[in-house]
């Protein structure tokens, strides 16, 4: 196994993985952090995400392309940065990230249809162009999800009851959107009853790792995983990845991955969303702290070395912070020094030794947990969340509830946990 000590890693973020910078720093001997700040008229907060970390070896850069040919791996946690993941690859650097796959997540329409080629069960599925179209198609509809490809800025995902119930966001998307209104593209989808796990694991040219975590996740509220082998994962769940892999196989693919599925009556798994990045927030801040080797299984797979990964616990959960005055001010985050390995942050710096949210975002951290039953892991999630302090900041927990209900209703599907 290679000194990790002795190497240097670069990233190239948007401001939501400076944590992954802090975990891999732990091995490698130093760790150079990017994330995009330049515009027409930059400001100066998205500069400062990421810095004040150089004493744990992690050190803000402003120029990307300076650093590429002084590191030893280039590891890009997020999407939306395609090309420049393939033209390294052609130019023999060594990258962790999605590359082309990022298509899977980004174009839905793209996704859906390599879905049904592959032959995995596919919910009917409509692409629409333009707001007005959409209107039209969603005219005596019921029980749809409405989906947006690649700009997920604009709008997240949205349920559709009925046209009646719905013709208000319509009204709201027309003033967002404006004159793109009728040239965006909608994708329409059939709901899926039924239960919602997923997978959090990572590919490596279509090959999984010998352990894989799989869990369920109330958006917002709560997550929990069970680590186990991953010829263990619950058939609905794994039959997704497996289908896959030759997709992935095909597109040298060395990444994060998760799904979402839907998991009806019949035990039939429906791939409801791919993400090929990171998977945040909570999944990615127990992965951070879950697996022994984290640092040393990515710096493997960038080559398409597939090693084993060697897990601390059985189960993950965590929770998700917020705070809305974060949207538009500086927060201090405070809490026991001794939990700071299981407070993961989202957009943030660190300044004489205090933590700071840097504007922007209301999502501030997750608070994990980790250990041999899914109580045991809730139990430290709830202890340490009453002891992180910021000002307006949701300490929410309830949530975990809510998952531990649908842990159980899952039982009812074949899906042990």
């Amino acid at each position: 196994m290679e000194d990790l000590s002795t190497k240097t890693c670069l990233i190239y973020d948007y401001g939501l993985c400076t944590e992954l910078a802090l975990k891999l720093a732990e091995k490698f001997g130093k760790v150079y952090y990017f994330c995009h700040w330049q515009d027409a008229f930059p400001k100066s907060n998205k500069a400062l995400i990421g810095s004040g970390l150089e004493s744990e070896k992690v050190y803000r850069i402003h120029n990307f392309w300076d650093y590429v040919d002084e590191v030893d791996l280039i590891f890009f946690p997020d999407t939306y940065c395609q090309d420049i993941v393939e033209f390294l690859r052609d130019n023999d650097y060594r990258v962790f990230g999605a590359g082309m796959a990022e298509q899977l997540e980004n174009n839905r329409w793209y996704g859906r249809t390599i879905q049904k080629e592959i032959g995995l069960p596919y919910q009917n599925t409509v692409k629409v162009e333009g707001l007005k179209e959409l209107r039209e198609a969603l005219v005596g509809e019921v029980n749809k999800f409405i989906k947006l490809n690649n700009f997920r800025g604009d709008i997240e995902s949205f349920a559709h009851k009925d046209y009646e119930s719905s013709k208000v966001y319509l009204d709201y998307l027309a003033n967002v959107l404006g004159p793109r209104q009728n040239l965006i593209e909608f994708i329409i989808e059939d709901k899926i009853e039924g239960i919602e796990p997923g997978y959090d694991g990572f590919v490596v040219d279509g090959k999984y790792p010998n352990y894989g975590m799989y869990g369920y996740e109330m958006k917002g509220t709560g997550y929990i995983g069970k680590i186990c082998q991953y010829e263990e994962i619950p058939e609905p769940v794994k039959l997704v990845n497996d289908k896959l892999s030759f997709i992935f196989e095909q597109l040298s693919t060395r990444s994060f991955f998760s799904t979402e599925i839907r998991v009806d009556e019949k035990g039939t798994g429906y791939l409801i969303d791919y993400t090929l990045r990171s998977p945040m927030p909570v999944p990615t801040a127990i992965h951070l702290e879950i697996w022994e080797n984290l640092a040393e299984f990515i710096w493997e797979a960038s080559e398409g070395n597939l090693i084993d990964l060697i897990p601390k616990a059985k189960y993950g959960a965590g929770v998700s912070l917020d705070s809305e005055w974060a949207q538009n001010n500086w927060l201090e985050v405070s809490f026991p020094e001794e939990i700071r390995p299981y407070v993961k942050f989202r957009r943030f710096m660190k300044h004489k030794n205090k933590y700071y949210a840097v504007p922007g975002f209301t999502s501030i951290c997750s608070v994990i947990g980790l250990g041999n039953t899914p109580e045991e892991a809730i139990e430290q999630v709830k202890e340490r969340v009453e002891l992180v302090q910021g000002f307006e900041l949701d300490k929410e927990t309830g949530g975990l509830d809510n998952v531990i209900k649908e842990i159980e209703e899952g039982k009812n599907y074949g899906l042990e946990f």
